[in-house]
């Protein structure tokens, strides 16, 4: 019997899992698939998340991975039209290829049993009674006892079907699609390029190379790709924004293919789904633009952790902690949730785009505070 079972081994689940492990509780960490291994992500921390990461003391082990500093970020519009501005303090670009194991190996270190390959099929059980979640591996399916449950399996899964959870019945229209390439050098800079329905995001990793992450309207993809040719609908996005085009011209992939999602949810989602406490993308999905997803899943990890603390350590009972859960999540995350939803349509839209871009150029106090509006200040040391 754990005290906790982690479901999913990204930022918001090992994060968790940490927080747990150093509040002495035993805690079981499951991830479906095995590290190190590459994810649809924009690979950018964000000033918060040097705070989030002193809190359980990972930030020593995160210098050593030799993230790449940046500190200014540029939009361009199809037009030519773009805006610069500087973030509060330093954020960092690295992969998740080498996060998300380094961030692993630190919960092992921790005392967080970790379990690589095992897919979670379902959750059953509640706080007063304990939980049954059940797994597959390549072996066959095993079962794990635990006190409490939080699930952080990411933007959308099999496991989401098994608890039935709402968010499913609408259909979504968004795709991503990642690659790491060599190519001209971003010094210092995270650049986004609009198109027409989407946008691709860049910035360097350790290593040198540059991620590069696109998120796309389905219909806006399937006509520019001629129904499924990655290629072609790359090359299309080059042709739609000059700049874009540019920069991929003078470059090379690193990786053998495009790493592709979809289905990607917006939409808001449920915090609780009975007794367990959902955390990162699995309890809502911030609109990449705004640059703050890697932060909200260490942060969100880092809250669920902290009010299961108070059930598991005999302070509180389980409706008051999630009820404290819930209303910690919503304070935290609401504004900045329904801001990124509003941004992105309007950036979608290449006529709205070039004078928003403008009006910025034109007061940039209104740029720097839609920039601090989607991220939590509080968090940053500068």
């Amino acid at each position: 019997m754990y005290d906790a079972v982690i479901v999913g081994g990204g930022p918001a689940g090992t994060n968790a899992a940490i927080t747990l492990a150093q509040c002495n509780q035993r805690v079981l960490l499951l991830e479906a698939e095995r590290y190190p291994r590459h994810k649809v992500c924009g690979e950018f921390l964000s000033p918060e998340c040097m705070t989030l990461f002193g809190k359980t003391d990972f930030l020593e082990t995160l210098r050593s991975l030799k993230p790449v500093p940046i500190r200014t970020v540029r939009l361009t519009a199809p037009s030519g039209v773009e805006w610069r501005s500087k973030f509060p303090a330093s954020a960092f670009g690295i992969s998740r290829y080498t996060l998300d194991a380094a961030l692993a190996a630190y919960a092992s270190e921790q005392g967080v049993e970790v379990c690589e390959g095992m897919r979670v099929t379902d959750i059953s059980g509640d706080l007063r009674d304990g939980f049954t979640v059940t797994g597959r591996t390549t072996q066959g399916v095993q079962t794990f006892r635990g006190r409490s449950v939080i699930a952080a399996h990411g933007k959308r899964s099999n496991l989401d079907r098994a608890l039935g959870r709402a968010f499913l019945k609408q259909a979504q229209p968004y795709i991503g699609l990642k690659r790491h390439f060599a190519g001209p050098t971003l010094p210092g800079h995270i650049d986004l390029h609009i198109f027409g329905g989407g946008y691709c995001g860049m910035s360097h990793v350790e290593g040198g190379a540059t991620n590069v992450c696109l998120l796309v309207r389905q219909d806006v993809f399937q006509q520019a790709a001629g129904g499924k040719d990655v290629e072609q609908f790359i090359g299309w996005t080059g042709e739609q924004n000059p700049q874009l085009g540019a920069w991929l011209a003078q470059s090379t992939p690193l990786m053998p293919e495009w790493l592709s999602i979809g289905q990607v949810p917006f939409v808001p989602k449920t915090l609780l789904e009975g007794d367990v406490l959902m955390a990162g993308d699995a309890a809502g999905m911030i609109a990449p633009l705004a640059g703050d997803g890697m932060a909200m899943a260490l942060h969100s990890g880092k809250l669920a952790a902290e009010s299961l603390a108070l059930f598991l350590e005999g302070r509180q009972d389980a409706e008051t902690v999630k009820g404290l859960f819930s209303r910690r999540w919503r304070r935290t995350f609401g504004r900045r949730m329904q801001l990124g939803r509003a941004l992105q349509a309007i950036m979608l839209r290449p006529a709205l785009l070039t004078p928003g871009l403008r009006l910025l150029n034109l007061l940039p106090a209104l740029g720097n505070l839609l920039l601090v509006q989607t991220r939590d200040l509080s968090l940053v040391e500068r």
